[in-house]
């Protein structure tokens, strides 16, 4: 009887795990990737700290562990050189909305000096209470010296009703689990960098 529980958890999990893969879509190709964007001459992506963009902030979320260590591990395995930048400046200022519309001065202030390549994550939405969810992330890489924009794209994963595995789970491990894999839909689009 008790291997007959076992046997059914294992099943009921691989289902939850399916459900979650299946709830998240990206755009394949890129929303936007320039024609100069030629991954063989990145040598290192610097990635700023996450935005926050949500219009409603009332839930916690840990940015940095949930979104931008994930997608700096998606990243090295496309085999790009990762740079997790703590510095911060000229991003106080920034929202969903001026990621998008970056201008030339913008991106110029965008990260350490003699940084080339800065990409900028950002939570847009997030919305895991109940038994549903949402949570939608976007991605900026600028070439910093041409002070251009190279790539955007945007995830949404969802989490049903049917769903019964994450009916189960606290709002935090939803939230954790469901950004972690925004992060890794979102940079499906990011071409694999060859040697």
């Amino acid at each position: 009887m008790t291997m007959r529980w076992y046997k059914l958890m294992v099943i009921v999990l691989l289902i939850g795990a399916v459900f979650l893969l299946a709830g998240c879509a990206t755009t394949d190709p890129a929303f936007y990737r320039a024609a100069e964007f030629k991954p063989e001459f990145i040598d290192q992506i610097t990635l700023l700290p996450a935005v926050d963009a949500r219009t409603d902030k009332a839930a916690a979320v840990n940015l940095e562990d949930w979104l931008r260590v994930e997608a700096a591990t998606n990243l090295r395995k496309k085999g790009y050189a990762v740079l997790l930048s703590a510095m911060a400046r000229g991003t106080p200022e920034l929202t969903y909305d001026t990621l998008r519309a970056a201008d030339l001065a913008l991106i110029k202030r965008l990260g350490p000096p003699g940084e080339r390549w800065i990409m900028i994550l950002a939570l847009v939405d997030l919305n895991v209470a109940g038994s549903r969810g949402k949570v939608e992330a976007a991605g900026f890489l600028y070439d910093k010296e041409k002070g251009t924009l190279l790539w955007r794209d945007t995830s949404i994963c969802l989490v049903g009703q049917g769903d019964w595995i994450f009916g189960t789970l606290t709002s935090e491990v939803r939230g954790k689990r469901v950004i972690s894999e925004a992060a890794h839909c979102l940079l499906a689009s990011i071409p694999t960098r060859g040697p």
